[in-house]
């Protein structure tokens, strides 16, 4: 697996978490757009054992892509595409349930 794109979702995934910290939503948008292509590229050269590793990732991201637009102010929550949300990866939904969101919203309100 490319650990360079694998760095980068990662990296993705900080920078949204910034950008929602400090209040910058009109950043948010291509900043999902732009992890979402990251782990699509990861996911089109990740070998057969990657698999699992890769499925939490994409349930992470969902989770996070829904965590993002509860919280997003209203003119920024059109500009996300929930469409891609849902998807199966090795069998399993990644639709995160709103236990995991709340969970997720509560962390980012303690990190603040």
């Amino acid at each position: 697996m490319s650990s360079i794109i694998a760095d980068g979702v990662l990296a993705a995934t900080h920078k949204l978490v910034q950008q929602a910290m400090t209040g910058q939503w009109q950043d948010v948008p291509k900043t999902v757009q732009e992890r979402r292509e990251l782990l699509n590229n990861l996911s089109a050269s990740a070998s057969p054992q990657d698999r699992q590793w890769l499925g939490a990732l994409q349930q992470a991201m969902a989770e996070s892509d829904a965590a993002v637009a509860k919280i997003a102010p209203a003119n920024v929550f059109p500009h996300f595409d929930t469409t891609t949300q849902g998807t199966v990866a090795n069998g399993v939904v990644d639709t995160p349930d709103s236990a995991a969101v709340d969970s997720m919203l509560e962390l980012l309100k303690q990190s603040r």
